[in-house]
């Protein structure tokens, strides 16, 4: 019996100092409450930061430590932030959390994230690079969309798709390297990318979707893999510095305008008229 009552003091220590079991690094209470006076809200556990409160002055902001996952929109428009930094413990990011956060110039986002939701930057036009934690499975749509400064991106190997739109109009982005794991790249993936130089698509992935690199004006070289099949309408319409294109063997369709401006596209017209759906 006073074992028993022991254990059931331990227990009333632990959950009295904010550990909950199964939730994950303990909750900072202290720096909560403070939050909470300022008008950021949280979950009635702590561990959902359900919104940043954008009336506030200040640029930068730590989400405390113990939660675990950022809602929906939850700093959407807090056009002051410039740097967001989110703790080890957190797992997901909603989507357009960070939605219109213009002055946001960095972000850190920790190993233990696996999940972050569609456009959840979209618009962070300031925001320069960015470390995708390893554990992402995927770029969802349009999670980079309009981030106009962006020049650095890093993907690691866990990813295998690459979602519509996600890297829409990042017009600074000069390079990027996408890992052997992609097999997926959506319609408008990089569209719009302006300063993107050279690519190499990884082998493995099957098609290029619609207007994947579309508008990439500065594009001069790109690696085809002999994985693909398929090249969808105005993959690349519009890249007139592209010269220098290998079309797989494999390559069964060819979208219209695939190769539209570009200083190829009359050679592939007469390689593949049955393939190039030129005059649409």
């Amino acid at each position: 019996m006073k074992l028993g009552k022991c254990w059931h003091s331990v227990l009333f220590v632990i959950l009295s100092a904010g550990v909950l079991t199964g939730c994950g690094k303990k909750i900072d209470k202290e720096r909560v409450a403070i939050d909470e006076s300022r008008g950021i809200r949280f979950s009635e556990d702590k561990r959902l930061l359900e919104g940043y409160n954008a009336k506030l002055s200040e640029k930068e902001y730590v989400v405390p430590a113990g939660v675990t996952a950022i809602k929906a929109r939850a700093f959407e428009k807090c056009g002051k932030l410039t740097n967001v930094t989110i703790p080890d413990g957190v797992t997901s990011i909603g989507e357009r959390a960070f939605v219109g956060c213009s002055d946001l110039t960095s972000i850190t986002i920790p190993s233990t994230v696996t999940s972050i939701g569609d456009y959840a930057f979209e618009g962070c036009k300031d925001l320069a690079s960015v470390v995708i934690p390893n554990g992402m499975k995927e770029i969802g749509k349009g999670i980079f969309k309009d981030c106009k400064k962006l020049t650095n991106v890093t993907i690691p190997d866990s990813v295998k798709a690459i979602r519509y739109q996600a890297f829409f109009n990042c017009e600074r982005l000069t390079s990027i390297t996408i890992p052997d794991s992609v097999k997926i790249i959506e319609d408008s993936a990089f569209e719009e990318c302006e300063t993107l130089t050279s690519l190499t698509i990884p082998d493995g992935v099957n098609a290029i979707g619609t207007n994947a690199f579309k508008k990439c004006r500065r594009l001069v070289s790109v690696t085809i893999p002999d994985s693909v099949t398929s090249i969808g309408a105005g993959a690349f319409d519009g890249c007139g510095k592209l010269n220098r294109v290998r079309i797989p063997k494999g390559v069964k369709s060819i979208g219209a305008r695939a190769f539209h401006g570009c200083p190829y596209e009359k050679e592939i017209k007469s390689n593949y008229p049955n393939l190039y759906n030129y005059e649409k």
